[in-house]
């Protein structure tokens, strides 16, 4: 059973998405962040402050090769699993990556208290511009998020109908 994983911008409906979905595909849902966060008892920004990126990008990548070994569930990863081509490469060994495309100026709309890399309008942008072609390179499907979370989840299911 292949995995679906929902790459996208901080804010762009993966882990609302991720958890709507899982019941009607029957598949877990796992959102890496809380994941990530569980098992070093600590919060992401902490871990940014303290340790920086580069060590927060590390832990991320040791628990999305925990996670995809694992068939059939729904991963949700961190906005920036896509800067290292070693996660896409373990994600993608048993996994469909569907990039979860959120017009910019919805996710500018969302509370990013929590979003170390969010804290101002200008470093959002510059996220975007850096990983958009990213998220766009390494997407089996894509899917405009651009409606009601339930009429997204069910042009999910249309799509990867005969896939998994």
């Amino acid at each position: 059973m292949k995995n679906i994983v929902l790459i996208g911008m901080p804010a762009c409906g993966k882990s609302t998405i991720g958890y709507r979905l899982s019941p009607k595909i029957n598949y877990p849902f796992i959102d890496v962040d809380k994941y990530l966060e569980e098992k070093e008892s600590r919060i992401i920004s902490d871990i940014f402050v303290k340790e920086g990126e580069e060590h927060f990008r590390e832990l991320e990548t040791k628990y999305l090769k925990e996670v995809s070994k694992r068939q059939g569930v729904i991963i949700s990863t961190g906005g920036g699993a896509v800067k290292k081509k070693e996660n896409i490469d373990i994600l993608k060994k048993n996994g469909i990556i569907i990039f979860l495309n959120r017009a910019i100026e919805n996710i500018l709309e969302e509370n990013h208290e929590n979003r170390p890399l969010l804290q101002n309008i200008e470093n959002l942008w510059k996220l975007y511009d850096e990983r958009i072609k990213l998220y766009r390179k390494y997407a089996d499907i894509i899917i405009k998020n651009d409606d009601d979370m339930n009429v997204i989840v069910e042009r999910i299911i249309t799509v990867l109908k005969g896939k998994l």
